[in-house]
């Protein structure tokens, strides 16, 4: 069996379809003996919005929404952190894998596959949220946005988990 390489790419929001990507992730690290990488990518549209306000010399509201990404960015790591602990209470056997966190601006999708074409990661693990038809139709599903622009490492999209699984 040929040896895996490289880190997981964990892409984390603080949102709670997120958790049960964030254990997956944390089981393939174990069994595969790779470090992680969770990596938040703060909202591209409210960055967006912030530059325009900049433009028209609003400064206090820059520094508002600023200061918002960077609440957003902190909620997404410390709900990771919070998951780590919570998958590792009670597991005497097994060793937290290393990890970095990072935070970066931008697209999602585009800041994704920067990642991977690095060539430094063996895997992307994604949590998904659960969405109607009429819904899916109309969201920019970053999964969905990922899968469709192919990848040179697996793509392991984990699905919310119905109220029946909680």
């Amino acid at each position: 069996m040929a040896r895996v390489s490289g880190r997981i790419l964990l892409a984390v929001d603080g949102e709670p379809h997120t958790e049960k990507a964030v254990c997956w992730a944390l089981e393939l690290a174990l069994g595969l003996g790779l470090p992680l990488n969770p990596v938040h990518i703060r909202d591209p549209y409210l960055k967006q919005f912030s530059n325009e306000i900049y433009a028209q010399g609003r400064e206090e509201y820059l520094e508002h929404v600023q200061r918002c990404l960077e609440e957003k960015a902190q909620v997404a790591r410390t709900s990771f952190e919070s998951s780590v602990k919570e998958f590792f209470d009670g597991r005497s056997d097994a060793k937290e894998p290393d990890w970095i966190f990072d935070v970066l601006d931008g697209d999602p999708a585009e800041q994704l596959t920067a990642y991977i074409k690095r060539g430094e990661h063996s895997m992307l693990v994604l949590g998904r949220r659960r969405r109607t038809r009429f819904a899916a139709l109309k969201s920019r599903d970053l999964a969905e946005r990922l899968l469709s622009v192919g990848s040179s490492v697996p793509i392991l999209v984990v699905p919310e988990p119905n109220q029946s699984e909680l």
